[in-house]
């Protein structure tokens, strides 16, 4: 029987959760500092991440940017390039000289994304107060899907998929399994918890200390269960 290469090929488009690297310098040292920061902060979240560069906020200054060393800075940090967007006509080539894909303006695809924008220089970032306030999701979260709300807490009334993340300020309440990276305190409140029904997550995170559930020696997979941050160790018990 005789089988057609292209029948063992398929290509279709997916969803992915992407991180956005907005530019307001052409300055490859900001650049540099400014993007190993926010790796820094939450390491299990940018591991090999899939980055757009968006040049919107840099106009004719784009000129400016060498793309060749913007795409080794990158790939040195751990993340993998994948687009620039938002360029001026005359900086086109210079991206695909230096192996970028040049991307239509606004978002590259219809997935969710995370926004890095380094300081420009001179800029310094103050810490925003928690608002002590509750997001309410009442739909499940599919592979790809991401929540994110720096203001307060999340409370899902359903489950969550592998693939998908929660991203909360606050304390994250599941009201279902479990399932993807969940990240509670991101702004670095330590008092911050998470709750489930159905604890299958991938990752789990309080106040950027990280760690991967197969790394956690636990009987509680699979069951009502909560995390918690004590000291710098994560720990977990069971809900009930």
């Amino acid at each position: 029987m005789q089988i057609l290469s292209g029948e063992l090929i398929e290509i279709k488009g997916e969803m992915t959760l992407l991180s956005v690297l907005r530019l307001a310098s052409a300055d490859m040292e900001v650049i540099r500092e400014g993007v190993q920061h926010k790796r820094d902060s939450m390491p299990q979240l940018f591991a090999n991440s899939p980055l757009v560069v968006d040049c919107s906020q840099l106009g004719d200054t784009c000129a400016a940017l060498d793309m060749t060393v913007l795409r080794e800075v990158i790939l040195a940090l751990g993340f993998i390039p994948i687009g620039i967007r938002n360029i001026t006509d005359t900086c086109v080539e210079q991206a695909i000289q230096a192996g970028w894909a040049v991307l239509r303006a606004g978002r590259a695809t219809g997935a969710p994304t995370r926004i890095i924008e380094p300081l420009v220089e001179g800029e310094s970032k103050q810490a925003e107060p928690l608002m002590n306030s509750v997001k309410v999701v009442d739909r499940p979260l599919r592979s790809g899907q991401q929540v994110y709300f720096p203001e307060g807490s999340l409370v899902i009334l359903q489950h969550t998929s592998a693939g998908s993340e929660i991203l909360a300020g606050g304390s994250v309440h599941v009201y279902g399994s479990l399932r993807g990276r969940v990240l509670a305190g991101i702004g670095g409140d330590t008092s911050a918890r998470i709750f489930c029904q159905k604890l299958e997550a991938e990752l789990v995170a309080i106040a950027g200390h990280y760690r991967l559930l197969d790394d956690i020696d636990t009987d509680l997979k699979g069951s009502p269960a909560m995390v918690w941050l004590e000291g710098e160790k994560l720990r977990i018990a069971p809900m009930f």
